[in-house]
């Protein structure tokens, strides 16, 4: 016998009896997120890997000029989704909302990174001509992005000049395909970031014209979801966030950091350390401010150390002392050295 329909016997709206397609592109039109929760058929309708992934190109696209050319293609961004029809706001408005979503995961995000890197090369580098090992290269960068170890991470706050760079020339006159018909390329490429730039050899290189996903708005960032700033705080919420820290906003307000703040205090009262060193070390940006900066630290965390800590050697107060010398005010670095050494010297 044949598995039974758990969803056979409960009556349908009009809507939910729709077909797939047609359900589909009505969530399209309207991006309602909420769609998807008003019923299990809308849900089984519109839980689709490939409808994500359209959704992830929408929203977090780059914004480069370059971007307007021949780039959104409809086997790329299909209609009716129209990229350049959202205005900032619209664009920061779904970011939040879709990266607070249950599916939009980590790994979803490196496979749209992988398929939006591999789109800008078949794009932007059908006119330049590679060393034929080069081109083999560009062909296959899978096993690039399965190994992102030295690449340039958000962590460090470092972006150099890409963790792959290719030589090319774009041919000028296809009729004479001389040297001399031929202007020097670099095809540049950051995997940890989803980015992708061509530039000539001596070019200002920083986000001149980067082809990058996932891309925020500079004066309108989205927001870094919840999900990935609380328990259980496992491997793959870090490397969420570090894709995310720098272009995505953690704080609304620089001065008065209030959800860093809770985050920090909860983390000091229910002593986990782990989570706590990492953050430290990670630059996160406020929505007010386009420079990312250091985890916050507030004074009240300070005394919330102490009354909360195990006194001689707390791993808190010494990953303070040792990751924020520099930044604690003269009073709270002496009452946290006092605090560490009132049981004896650790």
């Amino acid at each position: 016998m044949g598995q039974l329909d758990p969803l056979a016997d409960h009556p349908c709206s009009r809507l939910e009896s729709l077909p797939v397609e047609i359900l589909q592109l009505i969530f399209l039109h309207c991006l309602e997120v909420n769609l998807p929760r008003a019923s299990p058929r809308l849900s089984n309708a519109l839980s689709s890997p490939l409808l994500y992934s359209w959704l992830i190109r929408l929203a977090f696209s780059s914004t480069n000029p370059s971007s307007r050319e021949g780039f959104f293609t409809p086997d790329f961004l299909p209609p009716p989704l129209d990229f350049w029809a959202l205005s900032w706001e619209e664009r920061q408005q779904l970011q939040t909302t879709f990266l607070a979503c249950r599916w939009c995961t980590f790994p979803l995000l490196r496979r749209c990174q992988r398929e939006y890197v591999a789109h800008a090369i078949r794009r932007k580098c059908a006119g330049l001509v590679f060393h034929e090992d080069d081109e083999a290269i560009l062909s296959n960068l899978d096993p690039r992005f399965d190994n992102l170890d030295g690449c340039d991470w958000a962590v460090n706050g470092r972006r150099g000049k890409g963790d792959l760079v290719i030589p090319a020339q774009l041919k000028t006159d296809s009729r004479t395909p001389t040297s001399s018909s031929r202007i020097d390329r670099k095809v540049a490429i950051w995997f940890h970031f989803g980015a992708v730039q061509i530039r000539e050899p001596h070019e200002i290189y920083y986000e001149n014209d980067l082809f990058r996903l996932p891309c925020s708005v500079a004066i309108c960032p989205g927001r870094i979801p919840d999900k990935v700033l609380r328990s259980p705080w496992s491997d793959s919420q870090f490397k969420f966030l570090q894709l995310l820290s720098t272009d995505f906003y953690l704080d609304e307000d620089e001065v008065s950091p209030d959800r860093s703040s809770k985050i920090t205090y909860r983390l000091i009262r229910k002593r986990k350390i782990e989570p706590f060193r990492r953050l430290l070390r990670i630059p996160f940006r406020a929505e007010n401010c386009r420079v990312p900066a250091r985890w916050p630290l507030q004074p009240s965390h300070y005394s919330l150390v102490r009354r909360y800590g195990s006194g001689s050697g707390d791993p808190f107060a010494m990953t303070i002392l040792n990751e924020r010398w520099n930044d604690i005010p003269a009073d709270a670095k002496e009452d946290l050295l006092r605090y560490i050494e009132q049981s004896g010297t650790p």
